[in-house]
């Protein structure tokens, strides 16, 4: 298992911003096989629930400085407490907010995500994943 986390770490993405690459975090209430889906299409997508355990349950602050050491956006639904995460860790890569209501936590609802976060990565605001830009995913 080691070497497949590692292949995941490093695989490329095709969507970039003035050279970054995009690179997603999915925060605890994502399943493992929607960051799975997006590496099927090409996107470098790691969940914290499967691939990042020793994260579970961790405060925002501490998942966002572990997505800052891996160069990752953190993809989540909590505005609340990752907006006082981004105060503490303000060198951030960016955060990508997606509203429950537009992307329910059902089998349609995230593979709508899936596929609203492939577009992202494909076509990304200037700065996401360079700089802290935090940015609501709208519908494909």
């Amino acid at each position: 298992m080691p070497s497949e986390k590692r292949d995941r770490d490093q695989a490329p993405s095709r969507g970039t911003t003035a050279g970054a690459r995009i690179r997603y975090l999915l925060d605890e209430h994502y399943p493992g096989w929607l960051a799975d889906a997006l590496v099927a299409d090409g996107v470098d997508a790691v969940a914290l629930i499967a691939h990042r355990p020793e994260l579970r349950g961790a405060d925002d602050g501490r998942v966002l400085t572990a997505a800052v050491a891996e160069g990752r956006i953190v993809v989540t639904e909590d505005v609340s407490t990752f907006g006082v995460a981004i105060t503490l860790v303000p060198r951030h890569v960016g955060v990508v907010y997606c509203h429950h209501k537009r992307f329910p936590r059902t089998r349609a609802g995230l593979e709508k995500l899936r596929k609203a976060l492939a577009a992202l990565a494909a076509d990304p605001p200037p700065g996401l994943g360079e700089h802290p830009v935090v940015w609501w995913i709208a519908d494909t």
